[in-house]
């Protein structure tokens, strides 16, 4: 699918008034347009123009827009999501608002026919012949296949897993409805109902059927187990051997080498492995949240080739924490902050195209953070120090969510002031900075390190037990920590 250079479409009253013959309802929510007046309505691309889907009649649906509080706004509601992506989110809601678990969508499994080889090597099972595995553990046989096994089969294992449905079998849908699922659930035969009862991989089951209205699950089936040895390992697996989640760093990493491999292969689809390429083009297809997440983990990639302030600041865990002063959150938003994180259409090559430029200018500042906030004044070893306590209160999360938006304010003003015109897009995302602009930043991220309530201790104090944003923020404003303080000369 290749990206649009057209302009957007506006549709005519014609085409309008053929649309809502066609959809009497909102697209999104499924509720009735009628009621709603003209101005009320909102005709948006199925699938996002930004994308690179088409601007075609077929693309193109009525949905509510009323700015009556008393009535439906879903054009709103979707914000940047695309309508047939949010009217999924609706759907799928609601149809878990309606069930705790998978016992609730499969509520009594069908008994199914099946018989074992002589020699154990084959399982019949329902009409399918299929290979039987054995993990022989202490002369003990362990029988056990693989299979896509229809819905109405299965049944959820209460003697086992009496966990309910959680919160992350929202992510989990999905997530599977655009990738494949990489592990089976488990499941056992049970000798007495002739059934199979799912014991582990239910919010999997869950969001397969829910989410992609799948009929058969995957499935690895015990043939007839010890359930009281199972039920001790699935305890076990969950407690004493629950394996370390990775860190953000290492997801960063992965995501990372995932756009790298992306980039060689589309260099190598044309037969040049140096040719120019489209961030654009190369994370065409993507959900906006996924595009953002690949494009900052590649800026913190080559920040981190280019400077050493991540590896040396940057606390990948609460262990580091002890050692170094920066959450890994609030790296995520200095970037954010600083960086453009919309995928660029204009290709490497391209004057336009400003990440080059972009990763010096960041590591600009990062570099003048460094020289202000942390250097002579962090000292892990030394935690009693006056210098650290002050270094400790810049990085507390409540303190650095308010002073990265102050700073980043100043920084603008002061550049839009310098170039005699309004500043546009993300701040590092432009030509290098010159000398004279990195003269005026420095000074104001100097002034920022440099203020009094930092030394305070009755402040210090405050902002190490805050847990809020907005209770820091009053303290900044009480003691004119402002954007304006750090401009002045």
């Amino acid at each position: 699918m290749a990206l649009s250079s057209e302009k957007r479409r506006t549709l005519t009253d014609d085409e309008k008034g053929s649309l809502l013959a066609q959809h009497p309802k909102c697209y999104i929510c499924d509720e009735p347009l009628a009621g709603y007046d003209a101005d009320e309505i909102q005709y948006d691309h199925i699938y996002n123009y930004a994308d690179g889907y088409p601007q075609t009649d077929s693309n193109f649906a009525p949905v509510h827009a009323s700015k009556n509080e008393n009535k439906l706004n879903c054009h709103k509601a979707k914000g940047q999501k695309s309508p047939i992506l949010y009217r999924e989110e609706i759907r799928i809601g609601n149809r878990l608002k309606t069930i705790k678990g998978l016992g609730d969508l499969c509520k009594s499994a069908i008994k199914s026919v099946y018989s074992i080889a002589d020699d154990f090597r084959t399982i019949t099972f329902n009409g399918k012949v299929l290979p039987l595995y054995n993990q022989r553990i202490n002369n003990q046989d362990n029988y056990y296949f693989f299979h896509e096994i229809e819905t109405k089969f299965i049944e959820n294992d209460e003697l086992i897993q009496l966990r309910p449905l959680e919160p992350k079998v929202l992510p989990l849908i999905f997530n599977l409805k655009s990738a494949v699922q990489l592990l089976p659930s488990l499941g056992r035969l049970d000798e007495q109902a002739n059934t199979v009862k799912i014991f582990d991989g239910q919010h999997k089951a869950v969001a397969q059927i829910v989410g992609n209205n799948r009929d058969y699950i995957s499935c690895l089936i015990f043939v007839h187990p010890n359930v009281d040895a199972l039920r001790l390992v699935i305890y076990q697996a969950h407690t004493d051997f629950v394996q370390q989640k990775y860190k953000k760093s290492h997801i960063d990493a992965k995501l990372a080498d995932i756009y790298q491999q992306r980039i060689d292969a589309y260099r190598e689809s044309v037969g040049d492995p140096k040719a120019p390429y489209s961030e654009a083009i190369i994370l065409r297809g993507e959900p906006k949240a996924k595009r953002t997440q690949f494009i900052l983990s590649s800026i913190k990639d080559e920040i981190g080739q280019r400077s050493s302030f991540i590896k040396n600041f940057a606390a990948q865990d609460k262990n580091e924490q002890k050692t170094k002063p920066i959450l890994w959150q609030s790296l995520d938003r200095i970037i954010s902050t600083f960086c453009n994180l919309e995928a660029v259409p204009d290709t490497s090559d391209s004057e336009a195209n400003h990440r080059e430029d972009e990763i010096e200018n960041v590591c600009f500042i990062l570099c003048q953070i460094e020289e202000h906030s942390i250097k002579g004044k962090w000292e892990p070893t030394n935690p009693e120090s006056k210098t650290h306590i002050v270094a400790r209160t810049f990085y507390y999360r409540t303190a650095f969510n308010n002073w990265i938006k102050i700073l980043e304010e100043a920084m603008r003003v002061a550049f839009d002031q310098m170039n005699s015109k309004k500043t546009e897009g993300a701040l590092c995302y432009r030509k290098p900075f010159d000398t004279i602009t990195k003269q005026r930043f420095g000074q104001i991220i100097k002034k920022l390190f440099d203020h009094p309530v930092w030394v305070k201790e009755s402040r210090q104090v405050e902002i190490a037990e805050s847990n809020k944003d907005g209770a820091v923020g009053e303290i900044f404003s009480k003691e004119e920590l402002n954007y304006i303080y750090l401009m002045k000369l």
